[in-house]
């Protein structure tokens, strides 16, 4: 006589495999949650900390990261990770509350202790908790689709690939080539020194001198402006406006020495991938380069990064002064390495000595120095840099103030400062929110200082609407340089009286303007 087997012990176990699908739904719901919950902490997280354009954002994701500092991979992923981690430990503990059945028989066993309920009662209540639980499993795979979604709106996805596939014709309308235009040197060829200061905008002054602070983070550069030659877009502290493609550090260079906007397409920001660096353009080195004038670009950071090196040796044949120099040259120690590579008052020691190596040269000579120490995010606090105010930001926006004063008392004593124009100007705004939270972007202003300056601004230096592409005639005005019609690339000479295409047209036009595809910047500028 054959005896029945029992299911439970010997044969398959019926509800086996429903629990198998379940559990691979919980585990596919819960990796979709992760990847939903790192793309919205991503996003989330620079939508709080960065106030820059798409372009800049693509152009910064894209090039290799050798020469970065450590702490703006390391710091940004350590605070993506624990916004992303909070997402993830309350959708897991969702998950452990509404799908495990163990935890649901356990709680079901307690509560018919202490509670009295019907049948049906019960059966509502699993049905609930079934609910919840399928509704929570839901949750974890529309996240995958909500997030992206979040991110296209946030980052303006949809605008800014139908302004990239849309024509301007801005260059063909505006632009004026250097090439043709007939300029005329001085016939005593003054030195140049530009500095770049990294973040430097007027922002940081007092509301009394034109910014949003309640002190005054930068009273000696507020002083030298106040002293010297500063176009302002008021009638008191101001500057330039970063327009789109000009609002990131290589950006920025480019526009102030080019009079154009880095508006090479996506697939062609890779120009450290190149021999050359837009070799059509000619730049403020490629002009000074044919008067003669010994170049030099000093950096704090590894000179490659971002194709800046590419670029100065390109327009100028500039040598580049940057962290491996500095090593090299014993300035520093072999394996020394802060922030980006080493602090400005390392770099402004370099400068005075290779300023003295470029004059006792003989030659005219541009040396263009970076700063880097009020770098996103929240800049490098340094031993100079002291504890004078609260914010960790301001200590260092008051420490790169206190060194460009120092640097330009002692150029003053120097033998070259009477035959040497020097020109201080910010790179572009603030890409965190350090110091300018609350601030439209529109409303905050580049610095700029014009020392030693040739000329004298025709039409004053206040209520000046311009950008940074104005800085390239500008310069070479300041220098002593004759500009016929006052223009070169998109920019206008500040010194004369003719707008600029900022005044004439309209920041908010030329934003616009400058975010669309040119064919014309391809075969002209690009190639």
């Amino acid at each position: 006589m054959n005896t029945p087997r029992n299911p439970n012990r010997n044969g398959p176990d019926p509800e086996a495999q429903p629990r198998r699908r379940r559990v691979r739904k919980i585990v596919a719901a819960c990796i979709c949650f992760f990847l939903a919950a790192v793309i919205f902490a991503m996003v989330t997280w620079y939508e709080d900390n960065y106030d820059n354009s798409l372009a800049g954002l693509l152009f910064t994701v894209s090039i290799p990261q050798k020469g970065t500092g450590p702490s703006a991979v390391i710091e940004p992923a350590k605070r993506i990770a624990v916004l992303a981690g909070r997402y993830i430990i309350i959708y897991l503990a969702l998950v452990v509350l509404t799908c495990w059945e163990g935890l649901w028989q356990k709680a079901r066993a307690f509560a018919k202790k202490h509670a009295h309920l019907s049948a049906g009662g019960w059966e509502k209540a699993g049905r609930i908790y079934t609910a919840m639980g399928g509704a929570v499993l839901l949750a974890g795979f529309l996240s995958l689709i909500v997030s992206p979604a979040y991110a296209l709106l946030t980052l303006d996805v949809p605008e800014f690939i139908q302004r990239a596939n849309s024509q301007t014709r801005l260059y063909e309308e505006e632009y004026v080539s250097p090439q043709q235009a007939d300029l005329k040197a001085p016939a005593d060829k003054p030195n140049l020194i530009s500095m770049y200061l990294e973040s430097m905008e007027t922002t940081y002054a007092s509301e009394t001198d034109g910014g949003v602070q309640p002190e005054n983070y930068m009273p000696r550069l507020t002083k030298l402006a106040a002293e010297n030659i500063s176009f302002s877009n008021t009638d008191r502290l101001g500057g330039l406006h970063s327009t789109e493609n000009t609002n990131w550090t290589m950006a920025a260079l480019f526009a102030g020495t080019s009079g154009l906007p880095f508006a090479f397409p996506v697939e062609q920001n890779s120009m450290w991938k190149y021999t050359s660096f837009a070799p059509s353009v000619t730049a403020l080195g490629d002009i000074l380069s044919r008067e003669g004038y010994n170049q030099e670009f000093l950096c704090g950071s590894d000179g490659e990064y971002g194709g800046r090196a590419l670029y100065f040796r390109n327009h100028g044949n500039y040598s580049i002064y940057d962290l491996w120099k500095a090593r090299e040259a014993g300035d520093i120690p072999e394996d020394y390495y802060v922030w980006w590579g080493f602090e400005d008052h390392i770099l402004f020691d370099i400068a005075k000595k290779e300023a003295t190596r470029l004059w006792e040269a003989g030659e005219p000579f541009n040396l263009t120095i970076l700063t880097v120490d009020a770098h996103h995010l929240g800049g490098f606090v340094c031993d100079e840099c002291g504890n004078e105010y609260e914010d960790p930001t301001a200590n260092v926006i008051a420490c790169t103030d206190r060194q460009v004063a120092a640097f330009v008392d002692w150029c003053r004593e120097q033998p070259f400062w009477d035959n040497t124009v020097v020109v201080i100007n910010g790179d572009h705004p603030r890409m965190d929110s350090c110091l300018t939270e609350g601030v439209s972007f529109l409303d905050r202003t580049i610095y700029n200082c014009f020392l030693n300056a040739r000329k004298t601004p025709q039409s004053g230096t206040s209520f000046r609407e311009s950008t940074m592409m104005d800085l390239y005639p500008t310069t070479l005005s300041a220098m002593g340089w004759e500009i016929p019609g006052d223009r070169l690339g998109l920019g206008t000479d500040l010194f004369s009286a003719t707008a600029t295409l900022a005044e004439r047209r309209g920041i908010e036009w030329l934003n616009e303007e400058a975010m669309r595809y040119s064919q014309y910047f391809v075969d002209h500028f690009a190639k």
